[in-house]
Protein backbone atom coordinates (compact mmCIF):
# COMPACT_ATOMS: atom_id res chain seq x y z
CA UNK A 1 0.00 0.00 0.00
CA UNK A 2 1.16 3.46 -0.31
CA UNK A 3 0.12 6.91 0.92
CA UNK A 4 -0.05 8.31 -3.28
CA UNK A 5 -2.99 7.75 -4.67
CA UNK A 6 -3.63 8.18 -8.74
CA UNK A 7 -5.53 11.61 -8.46
CA UNK A 8 -1.84 13.01 -7.16
CA UNK A 9 -0.14 12.66 -9.97
CA UNK A 10 0.95 15.84 -12.08
CA UNK A 11 -0.28 18.06 -9.35
CA UNK A 12 1.00 16.67 -5.44
CA UNK A 13 4.20 19.03 -4.56
CA UNK A 14 6.30 15.66 -3.37
CA UNK A 15 9.41 17.34 -2.71
CA UNK A 16 11.28 20.85 -3.44
CA UNK A 17 11.96 22.49 -7.07
CA UNK A 18 15.25 19.98 -6.78
CA UNK A 19 13.79 16.89 -6.68
CA UNK A 20 14.21 14.93 -9.89
CA UNK A 21 13.23 11.02 -9.32
CA UNK A 22 13.66 9.22 -12.93
CA UNK A 23 13.31 5.22 -13.62
CA UNK A 24 15.72 4.44 -16.55
CA UNK A 25 16.58 1.19 -17.25
CA UNK A 26 18.78 1.83 -20.80
CA UNK A 27 21.99 3.14 -18.65
CA UNK A 28 24.40 0.34 -19.31
CA UNK A 29 26.85 1.05 -16.45
CA UNK A 30 23.54 0.78 -13.63
CA UNK A 31 23.04 -2.34 -12.07
CA UNK A 32 19.70 -3.19 -13.65
CA UNK A 33 19.38 -2.28 -17.02
CA UNK A 34 17.64 -4.10 -20.07
CA UNK A 35 16.09 -2.94 -23.69
CA UNK A 36 12.63 -4.65 -22.69
CA UNK A 37 10.79 -5.54 -19.98
CA UNK A 38 9.10 -9.35 -19.83
CA UNK A 39 6.32 -7.79 -21.01
CA UNK A 40 8.07 -7.08 -24.57
CA UNK A 41 7.80 -3.01 -23.22
CA UNK A 42 10.86 -0.98 -24.96
CA UNK A 43 13.01 0.72 -22.02
CA UNK A 44 13.06 4.05 -21.55
CA UNK A 45 13.45 6.81 -18.98
CA UNK A 46 10.66 8.34 -17.35
CA UNK A 47 10.13 10.86 -14.65
CA UNK A 48 8.30 9.95 -11.63
CA UNK A 49 9.07 13.47 -10.16
CA UNK A 50 9.77 16.40 -11.69
CA UNK A 51 10.79 19.52 -9.91
CA UNK A 52 9.47 18.08 -7.21
CA UNK A 53 5.57 17.26 -8.55
CA UNK A 54 4.89 13.77 -8.82
CA UNK A 55 4.14 12.73 -12.32
CA UNK A 56 3.17 8.98 -11.71
CA UNK A 57 4.13 6.08 -10.45
CA UNK A 58 5.61 2.40 -11.83
CA UNK A 59 3.30 0.05 -13.52
CA UNK A 60 3.53 -2.45 -16.68
CA UNK A 61 1.03 -2.90 -19.23
CA UNK A 62 -1.63 -4.75 -16.61
CA UNK A 63 -1.65 -1.83 -14.55
CA UNK A 64 -1.48 0.76 -17.06
CA UNK A 65 -4.96 -1.19 -17.66
CA UNK A 66 -6.42 -0.82 -13.86
CA UNK A 67 -4.73 2.52 -13.77
CA UNK A 68 -5.15 4.01 -17.27
CA UNK A 69 -2.33 5.76 -17.05
CA UNK A 70 0.70 4.97 -19.48
CA UNK A 71 2.90 1.69 -18.69
CA UNK A 72 6.41 1.50 -18.30
CA UNK A 73 8.62 -1.11 -18.95
CA UNK A 74 9.26 -2.37 -15.63
CA UNK A 75 7.46 -5.88 -15.44
CA UNK A 76 9.54 -8.35 -14.76
CA UNK A 77 9.76 -12.09 -14.03
CA UNK A 78 13.14 -13.96 -12.12
CA UNK A 79 12.60 -16.82 -14.54
CA UNK A 80 10.34 -18.52 -17.23
CA UNK A 81 7.96 -20.58 -14.51
CA UNK A 82 7.08 -16.68 -13.32
CA UNK A 83 4.85 -14.43 -14.09
CA UNK A 84 5.98 -11.06 -14.90
CA UNK A 85 5.11 -8.17 -12.08
CA UNK A 86 5.84 -4.69 -11.52
CA UNK A 87 9.62 -3.83 -10.49
CA UNK A 88 11.80 -1.16 -10.33
CA UNK A 89 15.07 -0.98 -12.26
CA UNK A 90 17.19 1.89 -12.07
CA UNK A 91 15.86 4.51 -9.78
CA UNK A 92 17.39 7.69 -9.93
CA UNK A 93 18.00 10.96 -8.05
CA UNK A 94 19.31 13.20 -10.76
CA UNK A 95 22.20 14.84 -10.08
CA UNK A 96 22.54 18.64 -9.60
CA UNK A 97 24.73 21.68 -9.87
CA UNK A 98 26.16 21.64 -6.21
CA UNK A 99 29.73 20.31 -5.25
CA UNK A 100 30.36 18.63 -2.29
CA UNK A 101 32.36 21.28 -0.75
CA UNK A 102 29.73 23.96 -1.46
CA UNK A 103 27.02 21.91 0.28
CA UNK A 104 29.23 21.73 3.36
CA UNK A 105 30.27 25.07 3.38
CA UNK A 106 26.58 26.39 3.16
CA UNK A 107 26.41 24.53 6.87
CA UNK A 108 26.34 26.52 10.03
CA UNK A 109 25.23 23.46 12.00
CA UNK A 110 24.32 19.66 11.11
CA UNK A 111 25.64 16.66 10.69
CA UNK A 112 27.05 14.85 7.12
CA UNK A 113 25.70 10.71 7.50
CA UNK A 114 27.75 7.92 5.75
CA UNK A 115 26.72 4.18 4.92
CA UNK A 116 23.43 3.16 5.42
CA UNK A 117 23.14 0.37 7.88
CA UNK A 118 19.51 0.29 9.25
CA UNK A 119 15.69 0.88 7.91
CA UNK A 120 12.03 0.86 8.81
CA UNK A 121 9.01 2.51 7.10
CA UNK A 122 5.47 2.29 7.78
CA UNK A 123 2.65 0.31 5.73
CA UNK A 124 1.31 3.43 4.07
CA UNK A 125 5.45 3.95 2.81
CA UNK A 126 4.88 7.46 4.42
CA UNK A 127 6.62 7.58 7.89
CA UNK A 128 10.60 6.59 7.60
CA UNK A 129 13.46 5.87 9.93
CA UNK A 130 17.45 5.07 8.39
CA UNK A 131 20.52 4.85 10.17
CA UNK A 132 24.01 5.13 9.40
CA UNK A 133 27.35 3.29 10.52
CA UNK A 134 28.94 6.63 10.54
CA UNK A 135 28.56 10.35 10.16
CA UNK A 136 30.48 13.64 10.75
CA UNK A 137 30.22 16.62 12.29
CA UNK A 138 29.43 19.78 10.02
CA UNK A 139 30.31 23.56 12.03
CA UNK A 140 30.27 26.27 10.93
CA UNK A 141 30.95 25.37 6.84
CA UNK A 142 33.75 22.80 7.89
CA UNK A 143 33.51 18.55 8.58
CA UNK A 144 34.89 18.39 12.69
CA UNK A 145 33.65 15.56 14.97
CA UNK A 146 33.73 11.71 13.84
CA UNK A 147 29.81 10.40 15.23
CA UNK A 148 29.28 7.01 15.23
CA UNK A 149 25.74 5.35 14.53
CA UNK A 150 23.36 8.75 13.83
CA UNK A 151 19.72 8.32 12.95
CA UNK A 152 17.67 10.45 11.30
CA UNK A 153 13.54 9.99 10.54
CA UNK A 154 10.96 12.03 9.02
CA UNK A 155 7.54 12.39 7.07
CA UNK A 156 8.05 11.29 3.23
CA UNK A 157 6.91 14.62 1.02
CA UNK A 158 7.78 16.58 4.60
CA UNK A 159 11.78 15.32 4.17
CA UNK A 160 11.91 16.08 0.44
CA UNK A 161 10.61 19.45 0.41
CA UNK A 162 13.19 20.17 2.61
CA UNK A 163 15.59 19.16 -0.23
CA UNK A 164 17.76 22.10 -0.50
CA UNK A 165 21.06 21.72 -2.20
CA UNK A 166 21.69 18.66 -5.06
CA UNK A 167 25.07 17.65 -5.21
CA UNK A 168 26.60 17.33 -8.92
CA UNK A 169 27.31 14.29 -10.89
CA UNK A 170 31.38 14.29 -9.52
CA UNK A 171 28.82 13.11 -6.11
CA UNK A 172 26.90 10.25 -7.63
CA UNK A 173 26.82 6.87 -6.13
CA UNK A 174 25.58 4.16 -7.84
CA UNK A 175 24.15 1.16 -5.66
CA UNK A 176 21.81 -2.00 -5.92
CA UNK A 177 21.26 -5.16 -4.83
CA UNK A 178 21.10 -8.79 -6.52
CA UNK A 179 18.46 -10.12 -3.97
CA UNK A 180 15.44 -7.89 -3.86
CA UNK A 181 12.03 -10.00 -3.12
CA UNK A 182 8.96 -9.76 -3.70
CA UNK A 183 5.57 -12.00 -5.21
CA UNK A 184 3.92 -14.28 -4.38
CA UNK A 185 5.38 -16.95 -5.24
CA UNK A 186 8.21 -14.71 -3.86
CA UNK A 187 10.59 -13.54 -6.67
CA UNK A 188 14.21 -12.41 -5.93
CA UNK A 189 16.09 -9.98 -8.65
CA UNK A 190 18.03 -7.16 -9.19
CA UNK A 191 16.98 -3.61 -8.25
CA UNK A 192 19.38 -0.53 -8.19
CA UNK A 193 19.32 3.01 -7.79
CA UNK A 194 21.42 5.95 -8.12
CA UNK A 195 21.63 9.31 -6.25
CA UNK A 196 24.01 12.24 -5.64
CA UNK A 197 25.35 14.13 -2.59
CA UNK A 198 22.01 16.24 -0.95
CA UNK A 199 21.39 18.71 1.50
CA UNK A 200 18.28 19.06 3.90
CA UNK A 201 16.97 21.56 6.21
CA UNK A 202 15.48 20.92 9.61
CA UNK A 203 15.59 17.45 9.37
CA UNK A 204 15.25 15.19 12.90
CA UNK A 205 18.61 14.06 13.66
CA UNK A 206 18.82 11.41 16.91
CA UNK A 207 21.03 9.06 18.50
CA UNK A 208 24.49 8.37 17.50
CA UNK A 209 27.98 8.45 20.15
Amino acid sequence: TSFVTSDMFGTYRYGSDLLNITFDPTIPEQFVSYGFDDEGQPARREYLIQHGILQRALGGLTSQRRANIPGVANARACSWNRPPIDRMANLNLEPGNASLEEMIAAVDRGISMQTNCSWSIDDSRNKFQFGCEWGQLIEGGRLTTLVKNPNYRGISATFWRSLTMVGNRDTVETMGTPNCGKGEPNQVIRTGHAAPACLFGNVEVFGGE
